[in-house]
């Protein structure tokens, strides 16, 4: 491997052990590639487990992750990982379900195809659908509150104008209430003028016949005193004055009405997908060679 970093790019396709170009094999526990006539030198080191392969199908055999150059041949169902003899041997998974690594492997191609299958053709598509629905969503959502704001404006103007034509009416009323009680005050000032006038008159008339010697202006004079002891009425008005209810903000807001109650719902669903297991196809690659290897080698 430390070989295979060093070369250039122009080396890649070389075998690792007499550089020849033409190499074809791949020794998946060594990582290195080989051609045919050097297949046999490499598996001749027995120092360690060798798995040589057909280079296009490099990385199908399952290294165990704890001990680097043995083979797995067994997956351990608890623990969900690959695990060789030496992990067997040494207990740790004794207790464990252990099952052929190559049917698990099969196994889990055919739920990856399940699941892939009902991502594109099932999952994806609803979230999709879902996703579309939501700008229209928002669309009818600023619709509609903006005919609800134009709603509550018109509701709004129309009771200004009613509350401004009760103050209107109010204060013309008040208006003509001034006028008539006006109308009243000046005909009683034009009276009481009109008799001190008169009064006024009279006691000038008195003063000049007290003055008189003349016998017959004196005897006719008749009193009038009985007129003017009858006073003028003193009209006592009662001035209009306005009394304001008390703001009762409840019952404005009883009488101008209540926004209906809204509510966002999420609603849960999920996505039962038919079982079509006659669909599903899993292709032909490294899996079935791995199976064969290991056949022929028992």
């Amino acid at each position: 491997m430390a070989m295979y970093q060093r070369r250039g790019i122009q080396d890649v396709l070389r075998c690792d052990l007499c550089e020849d170009p033409s190499f074809t094999m791949f020794c998946d526990i060594c990582q290195i590639q080989l051609c045919k006539a050097c297949v046999g030198e490499h598996l001749s080191d027995e120092s360690k487990t060798h798995k040589v392969v057909q280079f296009r199908n490099r990385g199908s055999t399952p290294k165990c992750p704890t001990h680097s150059t043995k083979i797995c041949e067994l997956h351990c169902e608890e623990c969900n990982i690959p695990i060789c003899a030496t992990c067997v041997s040494c207990g740790e998974h004794e207790q464990h379900k252990k099952v052929d690594i190559i049917k698990t492997f099969e196994n889990k191609k055919t739920l990856l195809q399940r699941d892939l299958q009902e991502l594109e053709e099932s999952i994806s598509p609803e979230y999709q659908q879902i996703a579309s629905d939501i700008p229209g969503q928002k669309v009818n959502l600023i619709k509609t509150s903006e005919i609800v704001m134009g709603d509550i404006d018109h509701y709004g103007n129309a009771l200004h104008r009613e509350i401004d034509f009760i103050i209107k009416t109010m204060k013309s009323d008040l208006k003509e209430t001034n006028e008539k009680y006006l109308s009243v005050l000046i005909t009683q000032e034009n009276k009481i003028e009109r008799s001190m006038s008169e009064i006024k008159k009279t006691i000038d008339n008195l003063k000049e016949l007290l003055d008189s010697k003349n016998i017959y202006l004196v005897s006719s004079y008749k009193s009038r005193n009985a007129e003017f002891r009858t006073l003028p009425p003193k009209l006592s008005i009662s001035l209009p004055s306005f009394m304001p209810s008390e703001i009762n903000k409840q019952l404005i807001r009883q009488q101008i009405g209540l926004l209906s109650a809204s509510s966002i719902e999420a609603i849960e669903r999920k996505y039962t997908m038919k079982c079509r297991t006659s669909s599903i196809r899993i292709p032909q690659n490294k899996n079935s060679t791995l199976k064969k290897k290991k056949n022929k080698s028992k």
